[in-house]
């Protein structure tokens, strides 16, 4: 059963007893793991680019500390020298531009973002020390009282071909990674590395940017190389979970929204190639590249499991698909460029020209709700306690509740619970919860096969 308030579908938990079963199994998972707080932490490593440290802030810095802090409340940025909350070397300490309206010349939009073009210096710097959805999900496990670790190793734009390279500018972080400290590992890739190489929209084929080789390639590398650490240090195979990145909104859409454009050197229209936006003209564009991110990453973990049978098994986060849930149940926009949205639907994707400029475009990385719901799938996935948990049904009779990471984020009470709802089901389903129409098809089967049973 579900309600409209204000333009937004709150989901009751009360009628949906798998959900509710879900939740009880959650919460006798973390009484009998009680104990787990009082013990030595869960040592984890998150390695990815800007969608595992946060882009933007607030989820950028949140909970986040220099390599050498040893608190256990922050996520421990090892590329981020020193030992308190800055870093005190490398590019994670430049002081940042951050460009507004104000600051910025220019009368419209446009000229402001072609003089940010023109002017590199005054673009927006990410400054460290990173956490994003790493320092994300730190605040779950201690809301939940477990007791993780947290570390993260995330160059923006990295590969985990890279990584397994050890050059450019992933250069000098294998050793990071391949550590027999880490019980578990976390391995995000770039966002477009494990698409296929082509596609068919609209009966014609479309280049993508996709590197599946690559992506298989890196993913086989770095888990043999953390096993053979591990084995060397006498360790368990770590655990390793791949974070199935969220669909691209400007690979599947245009915008003809003066105030949402999509600008940069990584378009189209700087680039002439139809591989930087190879989903426009499908009919559910985010769906699409949702799906082929799906495969990609069970895909992977497949192979591997099969082919390593004694060696660490890979799991995998489908954040990715939550955001397909989100849009389904009506909580996420599925077009950000639009220039009158459906009420109550937040935006998953950047949406802040400025600060995206100027090589990709807005509607690319993570908002904040985007980067808390990818937290909620990997807390879930990782320690297996049912997100919703962290969260109380919203009631629109009264305040509501937050969790610590949501009011540190700006995420209101029910769109917190929303989130959590998306995650939940996601994880339930192993995959997005289909849209509106296939529901109704869902459920007239469901409904046949009841009557068909109560005939009988």
């Amino acid at each position: 059963m579900s309600s409209r308030s204000g333009g937004r579908i709150t989901v009751h938990t009360t009628t949906l007893p798998g959900r509710r079963i879900g939740a009880v199994v959650s919460m006798l998972l973390l009484a009998m793991t009680g104990q787990q707080a009082a013990a030595d932490p869960i040592d984890i490593l998150f390695v990815g680019n800007s969608y595992t440290h946060g882009r933007y802030d607030p989820a950028l810095n949140y909970n986040a500390g220099a390599a050498g802090n040893t608190s256990n409340t922050v996520v421990h940025d090892l590329l981020c020298p020193g030992t308190g909350t800055t870093c005190t070397s490398g590019v994670e300490s430049v002081a940042p531009v951050v460009p507004t309206t104000s600051n910025t010349p220019g009368s419209t939009l446009a000229s402001q973002l072609t003089y940010l073009q023109n002017n590199p210096s005054s673009q927006y710097t990410e400054v460290g020390p990173f956490s994003g959805v790493a320092g994300i999900f730190l605040q779950f496990t201690e809301d939940a009282g477990l007791n993780y670790n947290v570390s993260l190793i995330a160059v923006s734009s990295a590969t985990l071909t890279g990584y397994a390279n050890n050059k450019g500018s992933e250069a000098g972080d294998l050793p990071l990674i391949e550590n027999s400290k880490y019980s578990q590992v976390v391995l995000q890739d770039q966002s477009f590395q494990p698409l296929p190489t082509t596609i068919t929209v609209n009966g014609q084929s479309v280049a993508t940017r996709g590197s599946p080789a690559s992506f298989n390639s890196g993913v086989t590398s770095l888990v043999n190389g953390i096993d053979a650490a591990d084995a060397t240090g006498g360790k368990p195979n770590a655990a390793i979970t791949l974070y199935e990145t969220p669909p691209i909104a400007s690979y599947g859409y245009t915008s003809s929204n003066p105030n949402a454009p999509i600008f940069g050197s990584s378009t189209v229209a700087a680039t002439g190639k139809t591989s930087y936006a190879p989903y426009v003209g499908d009919a559910n564009p985010i769906a699409a590249m949702a799906s082929d991110l799906h495969n990609a990453y069970l895909n992977a973990a497949s192979t591997y499991n099969t082919g390593n049978p004694n060696q660490s098994h890979v799991n995998v986060a489908l954040a990715g698909d939550a955001w397909v849930s989100a849009i389904n149940l009506g909580f996420a926009q599925q077009n950000p460029f639009l220039t009158s949205e459906p009420a109550g639907e937040v935006d998953l994707w950047d949406s802040n020209p400025l600060l995206a400029c100027c090589t990709v475009p807005i509607g690319y990385h993570p908002s904040a709700y985007g980067d808390y719901l990818d937290a909620l799938v990997l807390f879930g996935q990782i320690t297996g306690v049912d997100p919703l948990t962290l969260v109380s049904e919203f009631d629109p009779g009264n305040a509501g509740y937050e969790d610590s990471a949501s009011v540190a984020l700006g995420i209101s009470a029910p769109i917190a619970y929303d989130l959590a709802v998306a995650a939940e089901d996601t994880l339930q389903n192993g995959g997005p919860v289909p849209e509106p129409a296939s529901l109704v098809v869902l459920a007239s089967g469901v409904l046949g096969l009841l009557l068909r049973r109560q005939a009988g």
